[in-house]
């Protein structure tokens, strides 16, 4: 029986211990777009993601800025009201198209203190790492 409670209380203090991808308080941080799978980042552009305390986010989508709202409870996020500025970019015009339209279908929100994770439906669509 100690065993037994000795592995209960080591499986729970590695828990503890164990770095997480959780719901995590994200408003008033910045953002930068490091990963995105199976897609190609820019070369020349950075796409970038800006939470405030007041359920609004702004950005950067390569060449164009962006804001609208973000509603988070708990895991889930809801992108809405995307608008942004519409200046013609040749060389990251596909990339814009396809990273707003990530951001608008993501419904769970990952973050830790160094990454931030937008998935739909358990498939990971866009991971940042702080700005700096």
């Amino acid at each position: 029986m100690k065993h037994v409670f000795f592995g209960l209380v080591m499986i729970l203090i590695v828990q503890a211990c164990a770095p997480k991808m959780q719901s995590a308080n994200v408003a008033n941080t910045k953002w930068v777009l490091s990963e995105w799978p199976g897609k190609t980042l820019p070369a020349k552009a950075k796409a970038t993601l800006s939470f405030d305390g007041n359920n609004r986010v702004s950005g950067k989508s390569f060449c164009n800025g962006f804001g609208g709202s973000a509603i988070i409870k708990g895991d889930s996020v809801k992108f809405d009201q995307l608008i942004g500025t519409m200046m013609y970019c040749e060389e990251v015009g596909q990339a814009e198209n396809n990273f707003l339209n990530n951001l608008k279908s993501a419904n769970t929100l990952k973050a830790s203190a160094n990454k931030l994770q937008l998935l739909k439906d358990g498939t990971v669509l866009l991971v940042f790492t702080p700005a700096k």
